[in-house]
């Protein structure tokens, strides 16, 4: 394994939480107001990364296959919103561009935690994506990129349910824009006690696939970012 110091490598991916006003007819009938679906989810990133500094990983895609994404209302485990139920393919883009991914209606509110499943498709359900079955079995993680200047393509079978408590409650408002920006790190996943884990070593397999449940549940943060810039606001 090859030791290095860890310093930088941030993926940041975008959620963002729009309402706008719900359409009505007026008592004569003369005015319309339509509803518009207008909360979108959208990913961004960092250009610098850990791999472009020591040329050791350098990650080209990441995709993750997410179903069921929910708010969870402040103050009450019991109450949650869907934002997005997919499945869909949550592509980590690995450049400074936002890219949106979806969109959907979230009621006003204050919500304080994110929730969603990270999710390999049983056998019958239809793939938004082909690249996530072959002929050994279907996959929920998709990782390309380089190591040690050799290709490699990783793919993680791993299911697990994540919930992120944010740092602040955000509270969504009629006709106001709410962003939430999630920072996570995929660089990370193919390490172990401060040394790379070869992606293309079988004997690497549970340690990577236990780092992606574990990582992205203990290191994704989240916070209002309503410019959209990757910074709190």
């Amino acid at each position: 394994m090859t030791k290095f110091k860890l310093t930088r490598g941030f993926l940041v991916m975008a959620l963002t939480a729009v309402l706008l006003t719900t359409g009505y007819y007026g008592c004569d009938d003369s005015s319309v107001t339509t509803e518009t679906d207008s909360v979108s989810l959208s990913i961004t990133s960092s250009k610098d990364s850990i791999g472009d500094s020591q040329g050791i990983l350098i990650l080209d895609t990441v995709k993750i296959l997410i179903k069921d994404i929910k708010l969870d209302v402040a103050s009450n485990i019991q109450d949650s919103t869907n934002f997005k139920t997919g499945p869909f393919v949550l592509f980590l883009n690995l450049t400074s561009e936002v890219n949106n991914i979806g969109s959907a209606i979230i009621p006003e509110g204050t919500y304080d935690k994110l929730k969603f499943e990270i999710h390999k498709l049983n056998d019958n359900e239809p793939l938004p994506d082909p690249e996530f079955a072959d002929a050994n079995g279907r996959y929920s993680v998709i990782v390309k990129g380089r190591y040690l200047g050799q290709y490699f393509v990783y793919k993680s079978s791993k299911s697990a349910h994540q919930k992120l408590n944010f740092q602040f409650s955000i509270s969504v408002l009629s006709k106001t824009l709410s962003n939430i920006t999630l920072v996570a790190k995929p660089y990370i996943w193919f390490i172990k006690n401060g040394a790379y884990l070869d992606p293309r070593d079988p004997s690497n397999s549970n340690d990577i696939d236990n780092n992606i449940k574990d990582n992205i549940k203990n290191n994704l943060k989240a916070f209002r970012d309503n410019d959209k810039n990757g910074l709190p606001d």
